[in-house]
């Protein structure tokens, strides 16, 4: 299993915006001195599922108190692919400010939409639309 661990700026923001709109649950939260917290405020780091999957969040400068290499450089580069959502549902609770294309039929028979969390994290949302090419 790959469970992405996404540097963000404000903890509460970003996993409000994964709980809210794309229906995660938050398993555990850590707080700066390395102990479990109830809720995400004035913490450093989340644990997130849905479905068996799983996402963790964790504040830049936590994360780059740990691991420097990891903040340094540019803004994200690349996608978030989140097989098997229906864009529908989650596009009915996003912020207008964060779509980035509208849902779409792709050549390989999903049917896709590109958002953006609140820390420029690019995420499609993909799910069957249709017979695969062959």
């Amino acid at each position: 299993m790959i469970v992405p661990n996404l540097a963000v700026a404000d903890l509460p923001r970003a996993v409000a915006f994964w709980c809210d709109v794309l229906g995660f649950s938050v398993q555990f939260v850590v707080g700066p001195d390395a102990t479990m917290q109830d809720g995400p405020e004035g913490g450093v780091f989340a644990s997130l599922e849905k479905g068996g999957q799983q996402i963790m969040l964790q504040t830049a400068e936590s994360l780059g108190a740990e691991l420097p290499e990891a903040v340094a450089g540019s803004a994200p580069r690349g996608t978030l692919y989140l097989r098997g959502w229906d864009p529908d549902p989650v596009l009915g609770r996003l912020p207008a400010e964060h779509l980035v294309k509208p849902p779409f039929r792709q050549w390989y028979g999903m049917r896709e939409a590109y958002i953006r969390d609140p820390d420029g994290h690019i995420l499609c949302l993909g799910v069957a639309d249709g017979p695969a090419p062959e």
